[in-house]
């Protein structure tokens, strides 16, 4: 008998979103893609994805009835709480939330960020519960309780490290004007790890779990940063005097006995590598 593969809508289709909407339809899924501007559909639908205008209220999110009509759904929506606060995100998701549980949606996928952790010396698991201190992370965490609460779906939550890759690499200006951190390990991820992370929990059918996904090697940033120099020809960058903050060490030995995963980028200074 013939298995029909789900319907996914994703919610957005940005710089991650895009990609993975194109990724999902190369290996056979029907996918909705959203953006918040009429310009923005116009993209998705000029790269072949079907493009809806969908934008999250604290009251019911705005969007045609017919992207809700899906059997999963990636949620990669950024909080933004440095303009708005951590109300306004919260309160768009627990919207979110109620139109979700009145659709046949049944399976949510929510990016995440590590930002939900603390920031401790040494390794980090999913075990870790102590509460962030910045606006981000704390709003990150109560939107994964949010979710992973509901009794009508299942909800996965994935944790990213910092995003890199393709136009998300240092160039001549970020490493003029370095922070002063850059003594700090890096918690990283490529978008190529991130895109086919995301294909596999969806093909494995892996749903009520926490993943932590970030390349297993940690280099310092002034190492990530004195790599790009060296691949784009500019003068090396200065290593500022140590600041001694709290260096968070996240580990995705979850993910990658869970999925069997291998990562593409397991080491974030290999995309520098043959340039």
């Amino acid at each position: 008998m013939e298995q029909h593969l789900p319907v996914i809508s994703i919610l957005s289709c940005g710089w991650l979103g895009k990609p993975l909407a194109l990724a999902l339809q190369d290996r056979g899924y029907a996918v909705k893609g959203a953006r918040t501007s009429a310009a923005g559909v116009q993209e998705l639908q000029a790269a072949g994805i079907d493009g809806y205008q969908v934008v999250l209220r604290p009251s019911v999110p705005e969007a045609p009835a017919s992207f809700w009509d899906a059997d999963i759904l990636v949620i990669n929506v950024p909080p933004r709480n440095r303009e708005r606060g951590v109300a306004a995100h919260v309160a768009e998701i627990e919207a979110l939330r109620t139109r979700l549980e009145a659709s046949r949606i049944k399976k949510v996928l929510f990016v995440s960020s590590t930002s939900v952790y603390a920031g401790v010396d040494g390794p980090v698991t999913e075990e870790n519960t102590l509460m962030p201190e910045t606006p981000n992370g704390m709003a990150l965490r109560e939107v994964e309780q949010l979710l992973m609460q509901s009794v009508v779906f299942q909800t996965t939550i994935l944790r990213f490290g910092g995003l890199i890759g393709y136009n998300r690499l240092p160039n001549a200006e970020t490493l003029a004007t370095q922070q002063r951190n850059n003594d700090a390990p890096m918690n990283a991820i490529h978008r190529d790890d991130c895109i086919r992370i995301i294909c596999d929990l969806i093909a494995k059918d892996i749903w009520g779990e926490v993943f932590n996904a970030c390349a297993s090697a940690h280099p310092l940033r002034y190492q990530y940063y004195r790599a790009a120099a060296r691949a784009l020809g500019l003068d090396i960058p200065e290593k500022y005097a140590s600041v001694a903050p709290p260096h968070k060490l996240v580990n995705s030995d979850k993910l990658k006995h869970r999925l069997g995963y291998t990562f593409i980028y397991d080491d974030p200074l290999q995309v520098f590598d043959g340039q």
